[in-house]
């Protein structure tokens, strides 16, 4: 039987850990990054892959740093024939890529090397992709681009946001995984060197990425509000105030006049802004420190006026 360490963190990195848990490759050892606050609360949580991997009894080992004292000793300790990294949140250094006997497997979320970094789900949606996908590759020294073994098609829906397809995603790259697993196993499987042509990077997200960019056309500025969603989120300010749009639609038409980011209307459920080029619909928006709230709710109780301008800068 095959001895697996299995590196993750987030939820995208469920589906996987619970698809290996359930075959012949169940994990030896699970590791996965530091407690943190998390919330409003700032109340100290676990990763969802500890809980996980706690709950089927596997062995975890906590590494926020590979330099910590008995980190790589703890991994030689596993004996692993194969290091599976899905979403850790970390780089392994070349020390760490050493110990498996057999391969050192990633699933990437998307079709490399389109999107290689950290934000492959958000670049895709930004750009207005109609699809991407999941991707296991070797790893290499070289961030995302490691030789791929197998790659799976996943379809973008032109209105889902980043969380979504991020789901949609990790339960698309599960059985995927177990796969390339068993080919590597049963028929020597061997990945192919990424071609040299096509290289996107998706580097890591800052808060301030999340500013709306009204000067666009309509279509970006909806690729741009469903792709930062559900972080680092889009936003905007009115008169000083801070606000979040979760959900808007974009609408063919020509404003007169009106610079980007002009409110155009702003009554019922209707909250029609300007871009560079076409409108969008503002569907679903959350005011500082409020819950996120349907259009006609948000008018009920945030008076924006026709005329006025979204715009600003993320200043704190």
């Amino acid at each position: 039987m095959e001895r697996l360490v299995f590196f993750g963190s987030p939820a995208f990195a469920l589906p996987s850990l619970e698809a290996l848990a359930a075959s012949e490759f169940m994990p030896v050892l699970v590791v996965t990054q530091p407690d943190r606050p998390a919330g409003r609360g700032k109340k100290v949580v676990s990763t969802p892959v500890r809980e996980l991997a706690e709950n089927k009894a596997i062995p975890v080992r906590i590494i926020g740093n590979f330099r910590e004292s008995g980190a790589l000793d703890d991994l030689r300790s596993a004996a692993p024939d194969f290091l599976v990294v899905v979403s850790f949140g970390r780089i392994l250094p070349k020390e760490a890529l050493g110990i498996a006997k057999k391969g050192n497997i990633n699933l990437h979320a998307s079709l490399l090397p389109r999107y290689r970094g950290a934000s492959p789900v958000v670049g895709a949606i930004v750009n207005g992709d109609s699809f991407t996908g999941v991707t296991t590759m070797e790893m290499a020294e070289s961030l995302d681009a490691g030789p791929i073994y197998l790659q799976t098609v996943v379809g973008i829906d032109p209105m889902e946001n980043a969380g979504r397809l991020s789901e949609r995603l990790a339960a698309a790259g599960a059985p995927l995984l177990v796969e390339t697993l068993r080919r590597i196993v049963r028929e020597g499987l061997r990945p192919a060197p990424q071609p040299e042509e096509g290289v996107v990077k998706s580097p890591l997200l800052r808060k301030e990425d999340g500013l709306i960019p009204w000067e666009k056309d309509a279509i970006a500025v909806h690729n741009h509000i469903r792709g930062m969603n559900p972080w680092p989120g889009s936003f905007c300010r009115y008169r000083g105030a801070y606000l979040k749009v979760h959900e808007a639609e974009p609408r063919d038409l020509v404003p007169r006049g009106a610079p980007p980011g002009a409110i155009l209307e702003a009554k019922g459920d209707t909250i029609l802004v300007s871009c560079g080029r076409g409108a969008v619909r503002l569907l679903t928006l959350q005011a500082e420190g409020k819950r996120a709230l349907a259009a006609s709710e948000f008018l009920r109780g945030f008076a924006l006026e026709g005329g006025g301008i979204l715009g600003g800068r993320l200043d704190r």
